[in-house]
């Protein structure tokens, strides 16, 4: 086609006049109010960032940047202008959610702002920190995820959200101790997993699975008994055409068309009905998109709950996060086709000569009758827009499983209940002392239930659709979507493991997927030679569970062990070749290239904060502030530059072998010198124990953000291997020199 010409980001045009026309006939807004909404849509957004990690450490980082960086940026002004410093977000919890509005440009003007722009890199990288619009932390609040929880992000890429997820269920985890659920952070597209494998990996959880299907076709996964492993929370941010986003993504406004949310809400549909067969009785799970389109919004949650006859409900949560400025859902709204017009409903749609004027899903995108769409109370949806306070737009709907779906939950659900009938019954008759009662009554009860599982189930209305009531299914997307289910609820009852989708997830039996590029992961028998040298020689203490390692094979051999939860391996047991699993663990070993190690493996820097709990105290040195300078300043300094407690610690570990450094800022804090920062996280160092020398293990960003937290200096991160080379450059010398002797 015809080459058309580059626009500059300052001349692209931010208005689109359907756009206009569209939002103001649903009246998203008041009349008086829709020009201030335009006008904040055509602004710049907001720089936003979230404080991740540990809490301990989340808060020395906050205190960090309200003591350090906060002050000198009041004090600061560009070519006479004063600069706003960063401020909270005043309804992200404990001031973990921070948003500034100085621009790039200005970042790198002055050195203070220069800083600050270093500092925010550097912790990004490392994960201390995450780069995320303010809109975009709401949903995964509103989960109210727990520690116990078994959790699924169903489009999970590019990972912001499922970060907030994973740190919910840390928070109050002990160290070295994973909690009892799991995190489940699936993508449809492969590229756009391994890039949330990137923003997992930073958090270094050993309860994170990743996870490459399509969310709409995510498989069912089976616990002996065919009894289905369910969620108990489940986000569903699904895609969306985005028009909330302008502020950001300016190039909407040129290309946004009336119909983009058309082709979506089928997709939208189909994502939040199987998240609801996947959703525990009880559990929570939120639908949110980053559009204002009612179509892809209150339309799919009012057509998915009227679709479950009251097994989903919308829950009110006016009182969670007062702060939050918000607007209810719709209750109507209209539907504009492509020729501008905008339609009351269905019927008003005219249909061409050839027939093809109404869309073959139109009907769903219109309301449903007012008195239902009041019954099901939309207006509990949640609708933020750019102007309340300065972020982008976003839908954001809180629904609850109050009632079992399918036909296995309602069996599950009937045999429960007679069980406890069970129970009841025996307890009166004991009580009476009437044996035969007790006798007769479950014989009655063994009764009903043979007559029960003869006669057909009761069918709810678009729910577990078959082929004998096929003709009274009107709605192609729901009879898509109980298509769907009834494929991923499927048995295979093949008797051969290799062909069996719910065979065990076995170090003979690995996976393989042509669709994955990576080696599939095997679980490490403990026994195996490599494991009992790893074992024996660092002393793990039985308090770590020996069913967690596992690795990627190749040709029967492995560089490197990671390790999960007991939750994440019965997981991938249960499910077999059903998960394709793209990425989980964190890493705790790798092989050395070392010849004359003792081990053939090593300690990995992200595995540290797992292991250190269960490492013998031989591996582990204490060390002073001096220390810690001294280790950071030199980074390979030799024994004699340490002090003579941390001298004599490291003696006692044999030469050639990993050692971790810690220091805890609460053991020392009467020491006359301290960290440059307040700290009262505790800082684990892995290092290597040469001969006559220690060096620092860790990743090159990781030193960057410690030195600059400990010692108050920033590093150039670009220069390869500068910052090691200019303090090295004495005592590598010096190390040379005393390990020849």
């Amino acid at each position: 086609g015809e080459r058309q010409n580059y626009k500059r980001f300052e001349d692209l045009r931010r208005d689109n006049d359907n756009f206009r026309k569209y939002y103001m006939a649903q009246k998203i807004v008041s009349e008086e109010e829709f020009p201030e909404l335009m006008e904040s849509m055509r602004s710049v957004l907001p720089t936003n960032f979230r404080i991740t990690g540990s809490r301990q450490q989340a808060i020395d980082i906050r205190e960090q940047i309200m003591n350090e960086f906060v002050p000198f940026i009041k004090e600061t002004s560009i070519d006479g202008e004063e600069i706003e410093p960063p401020h909270p977000l005043e309804w992200y919890p404990n001031n973990f959610g921070w948003q500034f509005t100085i621009p790039r440009v200005a970042l790198k003007k002055s050195k203070e702002l220069s800083k600050f722009h270093s500092f925010l890199v550097t912790e990004t990288e490392v994960g201390n920190i995450s780069r995320q619009e303010a809109v975009s932390m709401v949903p995964p609040l509103f989960l109210d995820v727990q520690a116990s929880h078994y959790v699924l992000d169903m489009c999970a890429a590019p990972g912001s959200k499922t970060a907030q997820l994973i740190e919910a269920l840390h928070t109050d985890a002990e160290p070295g101790q994973p909690p009892a659920g799991l995190v489940v952070a699936n993508d449809a597209d492969y590229k756009r997993a391994c890039l949330l494998v990137h923003q997992t990996n930073r958090l270094n959880s050993p309860n994170v699975v990743v996870t490459n299907h399509s969310g709409e076709r995510f498989p069912n996964i089976y616990r002996p008994g065919r009894e289905i492993v369910q969620f108990d929370r489940i986000l569903c941010d699904v895609p969306c055409s985005g028009d909330g986003t302008t502020r950001k993504n300016v190039r909407v406004w040129e290309k946004w068309r009336p119909d983009d949310a058309h082709a979506l809400n089928p997709i939208q549909c189909k994502i939040l009905q199987r998240a609801a067969y996947l959703l525990k009785t009880g559990g929570r799970m939120v639908y949110s998109t980053c559009s204002l389109n009612p179509i892809e919004n209150e339309a799919v949650v009012a057509h998915v709950l009227d679709h479950f006859e009251g097994a989903l409900q919308l829950v009110d949560v006016s009182d969670h996060m007062p702060a939050l400025k918000r607007r209810p859902g719709l209750a109507t709204w209209k539907v504009m086709t492509r020729d501008g017009v905008l339609h009351d409903n269905y019927e008003a749609v005219p249909i061409d000569e050839a027939g093809r004027g109404r869309r073959r899903y139109m009907q769903n995108f219109f309301p449903l009758p007012a008195e239902r769409m009041q019954a099901l109370h939309i207006e509990r949806c949640m609708r933020i827009y750019s102007h309340l306070q300065n972020t982008g737009g976003f839908f954001v709907a809180v629904l609850e499983k109050v009632a079992p779906i399918s036909v296995d939950e309602r069996k599950k659900a009937r045999n429960e209940s007679a069980a406890m009938g069970d129970e009841a019954d025996r307890n009166e008759c004991e009580a009476n002392g009437d044996a035969s009662e007790a006798m007769e009554t479950e014989a009655i009860r063994d009764e009903s239930e043979a007559t029960e599982a003869e006669s057909p189930a009761p069918k709810r209305a678009k729910i577990d659709a078959d082929s004998d009531n096929a003709e009274a299914e009107t709605d192609p997307v729901n009879a898509e979507i109980d298509s769907i289910n009834a494929q991923t609820g499927s048995i295979n009852a093949q008797t051969d493991p290799a062909s069996d989708p719910r065979a065990p997830y076995l170090p003979d039996n690995p996976r393989e997927d042509p669709a994955l590029v990576e080696n599939p992961f095997v679980f490490l028998d403990p026994s195996h030679s490599d494991m009992q040298s790893i074992l024996s020689y660092y002393g793990i203490k039985e308090s770590m569970s020996r069913n967690g390692f596992l690795s990627r094979m190749e040709n029967g051999a492995f560089r490197s062990v990671y390790y999960v939860s007991d939750s994440v391996r019965e997981l991938m047991e249960l499910a077999g070749q059903r998960l394709r699993v793209v990425n989980t663990g964190i890493r705790v070993f790798s092989r050395n290239s070392v010849r004359d190690a003792h081990c053939p493996f090593r300690l990995v820097s992200e595995g540290v904060p797992q292991l250190l709990p269960h490492l013998p105290d031989r591996y582990v040195v204490d060390a002073s502030f001096a220390d810690l300078r001294t280790l950071l300043d030199e980074v390979n300094p030799l024994f004699t530059a340490l002090s003579d407690e941390c001298h004599a610690r490291l003696k006692s570990v044999p030469a050639s072998s990993s050692v971790v450094v810690v220091y805890d800022p609460t053991k020392h804090a009467d020491d006359a010198e301290k960290p440059y920062t307040r700290m009262t996280a505790t800082l684990m160092v892995p290092c290597w124990r040469g001969q006559m020398s220690l060096s620092v293990h860790m990743d090159k960003n990781q030193l960057c953000s410690l030195i600059h937290r400990v010692l108050g200096r920033t590093v150039d991160r670009n220069a390869v291997g500068g910052y090691k080379l200019d303090n090295n450059s004495k005592t590598a010398a010096a190390g040379s020199a005393a390990d020849a002797e």
